[in-house]
């Protein structure tokens, strides 16, 4: 009988020791959470980039063409009156008054859909200098970079649109 007596006098200290220990000190209360939904960027080409009429030579050369569509040629090449260059004009809308990072990467290829083609590289924008008005109207920059033209270059009309050719990527994304 003492064994049977000890063994519920343990148990029940067990039980009172349980519920004193946990149950007297555990709190529990809830979480909350809360987010901001920006509205997403959007990019759109509204202009594509021209490099103009140019002529090529027996060695190789550049045409530069800046943002406000100026060009300027170097080596053996050079750019003709009869065709203006205009640079890449974008426009971008998002949040009121946020900041955002560009990039423009890649190397465009420009075809003339029979196997000849020419590089742009040397990217330059203005875009990164600009915080979104959130007007309703959309904000925009330009894109400028540098036609490499090859030696003996075949004449035609090159384009990124013609088979072969590959654009050049234009990336956005909130600072």
């Amino acid at each position: 009988m003492k064994k049977s007596n000890l063994v519920l006098k343990a148990g029940v200290a067990a039980l009172l020791a349980s519920v004193y220990s946990t149950g007297a000190s555990a709190d529990v209360i809830d979480g909350n959470a809360d987010a901001n939904v920006i509205a997403p960027l959007l990019l759109v080409e509204t202009t594509a980039m021209n490099f103009g009429d140019v002529a090529g030579g027996t060695s190789t050369g550049t045409v530069v063409l800046d943002l406000t569509s100026a060009r300027t040629a170097t080596g053996d090449a050079s750019t003709l009156a009869s065709g203006a260059g205009t640079a890449g004009e974008f426009t971008i809308e998002g949040a009121a008054a946020l900041a955002f990072t560009l990039t423009v990467s890649g190397t465009a290829t420009l075809t003339d859909g029979g196997g000849n083609n020419m590089t742009v590289t040397g990217f330059t924008e203005n875009g990164s200098a600009v915080t979104l008005s959130g007007s309703g109207t959309p904000d925009s920059f330009q894109i400028g970079g540098t036609l490499n033209i090859g030696a003996g270059q075949a004449a035609g009309a090159y384009s990124t649109l013609n088979a072969g050719g590959a654009p050049f990527a234009v990336t956005a994304n909130y600072n």
